[in-house]
């Protein structure tokens, strides 16, 4: 344990959960089914032998057991599912909002039709309200000062464009 290999293995064991993001899932699903495993275990082993804890406390066990075997087997598509959330997430902060869009389209072909619709319509939002900012500052400079303010009033306040309306709004007034 103190040989400079081991060490070393922890230390890039480390690095991995911190850069890796298979890796990073894969510990936090077995640490939290890993923690109930060993409560329950403790149990087990220190009831008697057919006592009504101990006999429950191994129905538990096979559960977890079940349980983090069936959570395993989903997870190559939650990966898949934040990578695509990641970088669609990236390209709506970067304004890019078709290419957010079709990026995640692609979780239809992982089943995550109610995460890919939400985040589709949120990145519309987000669309729609950089236009809008868009047309105030165009508005104002054209001098229609009371149509820009209706413009930046509607943009709504949980957007990445509301700060910079705000701004703007502070400015004008």
């Amino acid at each position: 344990m103190n040989s400079l290999f081991f060490r070393l293995g922890i230390v890039v064991a480390i690095i991995l959960m911190i850069v890796s993001l298979p890796a990073r899932e894969f510990i936090k699903l077995t640490v939290m089914f890993g923690l109930l495993f060993m409560i329950f275990l403790q149990l087990v082993m220190n009831k008697p032998k057919f006592s009504v804890i101990r006999i429950l406390s191994i129905i538990a066990l096979l559960g977890i057991a079940g349980g983090y075997v069936y959570m395993l087997t989903d997870l190559p598509q939650r990966i898949e599912t934040k990578r695509i959330l990641i970088e669609g997430d990236t390209l709506v902060a970067e304004g890019k909002y078709q290419e957010a869009i079709n990026c995640y389209q692609r979780m239809e072909k992982l089943g995550r039709l109610d995460k890919m619709n939400n985040k589709i319509a949120e990145a519309q939002k987000e669309e729609a309200a950089a236009d809008a900012l868009l047309q105030a500052r165009e508005l104002l400079r054209e001098g229609n000062r009371a149509e820009a303010i209706k413009k930046l009033e509607a943009i709504p306040h949980n957007t990445w464009v509301a700060r910079e309306a705000q701004h703007l709004l502070k400015d004008i007034r």
